[in-house]
């Protein structure tokens, strides 16, 4: 078939490192190996002009915003500068008008000679794939990876929220099928109004040839500055909802009974500089490793070095509706996993079978939980393996593109 995969968000450079973008290339892959022509559709290909793209198995058509567009968007936000404003308005007017740009970019390009199928990473006030559906008469398939409206009101919030929730409630009404990372997330399309029958769950995966059990290595150890003692390792965006902000008092009570114990902490985010801080604060800092945003092609190399690897979410005011991408990768390399007891992490992670479960914020749990991991090395172990056998034989991208494909045959 011929997929045209769109992914209208521009806090997703899907050329680029973040986990959103690795989610976007990992699906456009499997698809293509399961035999699919895919074309992959963006206005953003990396975050800055320094970063390296990452490759990607398909054609990419890069589509960013019209000078005009641009135009328009300086002046919304000069006149914010203007009344010393904080807001949001300018990214969502960048967000409506960059949808209006994609909807006649997609008409005049693909009307004549349409796609088998449109599939659609879903982004605030994105309705152009609609639009292109609407007159080709093809399938449209929309992937839900958040509850998009109520999360943007909850942590960013501006003066178009209202319009947010309505075009992502016509989205996935308009949608053939829905297809989210989460059960919770299904409950929110659910209650959008989307018939039961045309959602399907189908959470994160990894890639094996990437993601897999290989013997660690000193030369790496080296690189990256860590001894020979155990290692805590976090994957992932430094930011609140990820439970980093527990790292340096985690270190601190492990030192006790582990003195040569390291953290690796690889990833970017806001909170870099504040746990940066805190570690100094405690006289830990020479005690941790930032490696910084990696290639995803790196990762899977440094989740090896291991013994520890920690998903530690928070308790959030919210349900936990995501698919965590690091929780895959660690198990499949045989990780021995250390994670929060919440949303899908629970139905994925066995108590003392393929990982431990701690209750969120319980820094006293998530200690008892890494000590027990520590002192008993053969326990890592037998953790690890289960791990790799639970997501290499039920959580791949190429088990995912099948799926997707049955449903999209469905619909055709």
């Amino acid at each position: 078939m011929k997929l045209l995969y769109l992914s209208p968000d521009y806090g997703i450079p899907v050329l680029g490192y973040k986990g959103a973008a690795v989610h976007v290339r990992s699906m456009v892959a499997a698809l293509g190996r399961a035999g699919h022509q895919v074309v992959l559709i963006s206005p953003m290909a990396t975050a800055s002009g320094w970063d390296t793209p990452e490759p990607l198995a398909a054609k990419f058509v890069h589509l960013p915003a019209s000078d005009e567009l641009l135009a328009c968007i300086d002046t919304v936000e000069a006149y914010g500068e203007l009344l010393a404003t904080d807001t949001s308005l300018a990214k969502d007017l960048r967000r409506i008008l960059y949808d209006r740009h994609l909807a006649t970019h997609l008409l005049r390009r693909y009307t004549r000679l349409p796609p088998d199928c449109i599939y659609t990473r879903a982004a605030l006030h994105s309705l152009a794939p609609v639009a292109l559906s609407k007159a080709t008469g093809r399938p449209l398939v929309v992937e839900l990876n958040a509850p998009l409206a109520e999360e943007h009101a909850t942590y960013r919030g501006g003066g178009a929220d209202e319009l947010a929730a309505r075009a992502e409630q016509r989205l996935l009404r308009e949608a053939d099928a829905v297809l989210v990372v989460s059960r919770l997330l299904a409950e929110h399309a659910y209650r959008c109004g989307v018939a039961e029958e045309r959602v399907h769950v189908v959470p994160n995966a990894v890639d094996p040839d990437l993601f897999h059990p290989a013997p660690r290595s000193q030369q790496l150890r080296a690189h990256l500055g860590v001894g020979d003692g155990p290692v805590l390792g976090f994957v992932g965006g430094l930011r609140q909802w990820h439970g980093v902000e527990c790292l340096p008092d985690l270190l601190q009570r492990l030192i006790t009974h582990f003195p040569g114990v390291q953290l690796v902490v690889v990833g970017e985010g806001p909170l870099h500089a504040p746990l940066q801080l805190r570690f100094a604060e405690l006289d830990l800092h020479e005690r941790v490793v930032f490696t910084g945003a990696l290639s995803h092609r790196d990762i899977a190399a440094v989740i090896r070095e291991f013994d520890v690897a920690l998903a530690p979410y928070p308790q959030l005011e919210h349900d936990f509706y995501f698919s965590p991408l690091k929780l895959f990768e660690y198990m499949a390399c045989g990780a021995a996993v250390v994670a929060a007891d919440v949303g899908q992490i629970s139905a994925i992670v066995q108590h003392g079978k393929n990982g431990l479960l701690y209750r969120a914020g319980d820094l006293d749990g998530l200690v008892d939980c890494c000590q027990r991991l520590l002192f008993d090395p053969s326990f890592q172990d037998r953790l690890g393996a289960m791990a790799t056998h639970t997501i290499l034989t039920q959580y791949t991208w190429d088990g995912n593109a099948g799926r997707v494909t049955e449903i999209i045959e469905g619909l055709r």
